[in-house]
């Protein structure tokens, strides 16, 4: 066999792989003035390989261009602009039919104090255990600032409250966009903040943590420090008793089998005491956990052969390209089946229920719904 076939072979097969490189143009846009923007640092990440960083580059005054960026099979990129200590992104997939790749990220002047953002709280859900509460809470902020700016300075502008008796915090994340942070509390003599900016547009705080429940009955204080048009509480079981200023009953989530209650009118800086009284759930751990690793596939990176081996290494990295996707669409399927499942359960659980409510003689029964009807919501809410 010729080498000149050898290398048109070769040729063929890199092009069906999307194996080559080519040039990738950052364009920087200011949003908030409409023309180009600057970025004290730019660098591209491979997602690919576990956000490794490929290149960076300082002081970038409209575009830049990073050279050699691998393109096709799992190529995927994540562009990443760092202006007055705040970070904007956008991410990329290269064509395989391409040479050369564009993508635009977007920056903002940055404001200290924070105005124009209208903050809401979706929902603020208490859990009754039988020694303690477990609490989950969203707070959302939307920044509608014309022209749109970030707001940030140090140590935060976002102020959250998480009580001083927490006995674990599972998890404080913020969001802006479609990927979640975990991050951290900053206690100032003012309040607490939490490090993130507000940038245009939504941004989420989600916070879930437990607190002690004793003898059954706690209080538990809320330190809401934002005008709150309709504050939403929701409680677990429905047999509970909740009381706070202000708070009455809106009815019943059946089909989560919640209590709803509202406060209207809350006020920055208000802090709201909720008295909670009575027989809390027993708590056992989630007996669906494990489908939380359904259909998660662990990619290996082939190391490159030697040369006598090339045409083979290749073809090889092309059918598990193939075997990948293929996989991959299985995963999917199964986590679909698996929260098609969480919910025929749930639904089948509640009316079950919903029959043994206000009967002493089946309390015990009742309890073991609760128990498993807890534990499938945590499921479905991790899996999604």
């Amino acid at each position: 066999m010729s080498s000149n076939f050898l290398i048109r072979i070769v040729s063929f097969v890199l092009i069906l792989t999307g194996l080559q490189a080519g040039d990738l143009k950052v364009n920087l846009v200011n949003g908030t003035t409409n023309a180009p923007g600057f970025a004290d640092r730019v660098g591209i990440m491979d997602l690919s390989k576990g956000m490794v960083e490929l290149a960076s580059v300082k002081s970038v005054n409209g575009s830049t261009i990073f050279t050699d960026i691998s393109s096709g099979g799992q190529s995927q990129y994540l562009i990443q602009a760092h202006l007055g200590g705040v970070t904007y992104s956008s991410t990329i997939v290269p064509s395989v039919d391409a040479s050369s790749w564009e993508v635009t990220v977007t920056v903002y002047d940055v404001k200290h104090e924070v105005t124009d953002v209208h903050t809401t709280v979706p929902f603020f859900v208490i859990y009754a255990f039988e020694d303690r509460l477990y609490i989950q809470k969203r707070l959302i902020f939307e920044n509608h600032s014309q022209p749109p700016v970030t707001f940030s300075d140090s140590p935060g502008v976002i102020k959250v409250h998480i009580p001083e008796n927490v006995t674990e915090l599972d998890y404080l994340t913020y969001k802006n966009g479609s990927m979640p942070l975990r991050t951290q509390v900053i206690n100032t003599e003012s309040g607490q903040l939490i490090p993130n900016s507000l940038k245009p547009g939504k941004s989420e705080i989600d916070i879930a943590y437990y607190v002690p429940f004793e003898s059954s009955s706690a209080l538990l204080s809320e330190i809401v420090n934002y005008d709150i048009e309709h504050f939403h509480v929701y409680v677990m079981p429905l047999t509970m008793q909740i009381s706070a200023p202000g708070l009455s009953r809106e009815g019943t989530d059946n089909e989560n089998g919640l209590a709803i209650y509202a406060i209207e009118g809350v006020k920055a800086g208000t802090s709201v005491d909720f008295q909670i009284s009575g027989k809390g759930m027993s708590e056992t751990e989630p007996q669906q956990q494990q489908q939380q690793t359904k259909g998660r596939i662990v990619v290996e990176h082939r190391q490159d052969a030697g040369m006598e081996y090339v045409i083979a290494g290749i073809l090889i990295a092309l059918i598990l390209f193939l075997l990948f996707i293929s996989i991959s669409q299985q995963g999917e399927n199964l986590k679909q089946e698996s929260v098609d499942s969480l919910k025929k359960q749930k639904q089948s659980l509640l009316k079950e229920y919903a029959t043994l409510e206000g009967s002493d003689s089946q309390a015990l029964d009742q309890e073991k719904v609760l128990q498993r009807l807890i534990s499938i919501y945590k499921t479905l809410d991790r899996i999604k």
